[in-house]
């Protein structure tokens, strides 16, 4: 396995990790603050955990979006 393919599975792996955890902190906030209004539910922790995990997926995403463009000439 190249180095690239090894840089591709470890940021694929990572991405997909933080994509669990925030699948679960949505779940999380959706259980603890879903039928509070938006202002509300907006200024909770649970929300802004989310947020953050949310941001972190986008980020490793693109990561790995990065490496997929500067895959080597075969």
């Amino acid at each position: 396995m190249s180095d690239w393919e090894e840089r591709i599975k470890a940021a694929e792996a990572g991405a997909e990790r933080l994509q669990a955890e925030e699948e679960a902190a949505e779940a999380s906030f959706k259980a603890a603050h879903g039928d509070a209004q938006p202002q509300e539910a907006m200024k909770t922790q649970e929300f802004h955990s989310w947020m953050a995990t949310r941001r972190a997926t986008d980020d490793a995403w693109g990561k790995w979006a990065t490496l997929m463009d500067s895959k080597p000439a075969a």
